[in-house]
Parts: C-alpha cells; structure tokens; sequence
C-alpha cells in the first residue's frame, strides 16, 4: 500500500521541483529588463533635476552671482518665502548630486555586482514607479542568461530546503514512534 502511494508522491514532487525551479528562473531573469526600465526613469529623473538646477544657474548668472552666493542670498534674506525657495534649491542640488552618484555607480555595475550596486543605490520612489510600469521581457543576453540560472538554482533550493524542514521532523518522528513500539 505504502509503494502504491510513494511513487505518484515522487512523481508530484518532481512535477513541483520543476515548476518552482522554472518560475525561479523566470522570475531571476527579470531583473535585467527591471535594471534597464529603472535606468531610463532614473536618467530622466536626473536630465529633469539638471534642467531645473540649470534654470536656477542662469538665474543666479543674471545676477552676476554663483549659484551658491544666489542660495546662500535666499537663505540670508530675512523673509521666510525666500528661505524657503534658497533650501529647496539646495535640496535640489543635493537631489542632483545624488541622482548623478547613483547613475554612474549602476552604469559602472558589471553583471556580478549589478544587483548589489543596485540594491545600495536604489531610489525606492523610483524604483516604484519602475514597477508600476514594468514591462515584463525575454532576456536573450548572457546577463539574461546568468539570472535564469541563478533564480534556477535559488528556485530549486529553496524548495529543497523547504522539503526538508517538513519532512525531516516527520522522519525523525516515524523514527521515533517505531523505536518506541519495539
């Protein structure tokens, strides 16, 4: 009876095995095509940061000033609305700096290290709307490739993993169950 009930379990559990191990794969090889998605939102976030600093610069040129004697005459002033615009000019600086830092770090990645310079330098804002509008794709790169098969391996590990918690405490526990019978 146990024979007759073991080997359609076998079976499923290879049917699962794979299927977890292929929506691994698939899942890991999107991270290329989410990479490439969040590279244009992140340059055109930062093209539109430059543009407005550029608009503060040629303000501050008009008034033969840099643009940090035109902050620093903002926060200087004494009235609270041009305080206000000298420290939002100065995050947008900052913002600049940042978004810039950011873009050539992730540019720089090799496919190794890609997703750890991407997880160290993510912007989660943008990363959201990067996932709003994903567009799901077949990776036919080698970097495609790499990813499928480590969410290949990953996928596959941690099913096997999640096998053996389950089903070594229940070995452990027939075992001890006939130990006790004898």
């Amino acid at each position: 009876m146990l024979k007759a009930v073991r080997q359609p379990l076998k079976f499923v559990d290879g049917i699962i095995d794979r299927v977890v191990s292929v929506i691994g794969a698939v899942a890991l090889s999107q991270f290329p095509q989410f990479f490439g998605q969040y590279m244009q939102r992140l340059g055109g976030h930062l093209d539109e940061a430059r543009r407005a600093l550029r608009q503060y610069h040629e303000a501050a040129e008009a008034f033969n000033m840099s643009l940090e004697e035109y902050i620093r005459a903002h926060l200087d002033s004494g009235s609270v609305i041009f305080e206000s615009t000298g420290e939002i000019i100065q995050s947008l600086v900052e913002r600049v700096q940042a978004l810039e830092q950011a873009y050539r770090a992730l540019q720089d990645a090799n496919i190794y290290n890609r997703w750890f310079i991407f997880l160290r330098e993510v912007d989660w804002s943008i990363a959201a709307g990067t996932w709003d509008n994903f567009v799901p794709g077949v990776p036919t790169t080698i970097e495609g490739l790499v990813y499928a098969l480590a969410g290949l391996l990953m996928g596959w590990g941690i099913y096997a993993l999640l096998k053996t918690a389950i089903f070594v405490p229940i070995k452990a526990f027939k075992q001890r169950a006939s130990k006790n019978r004898r």
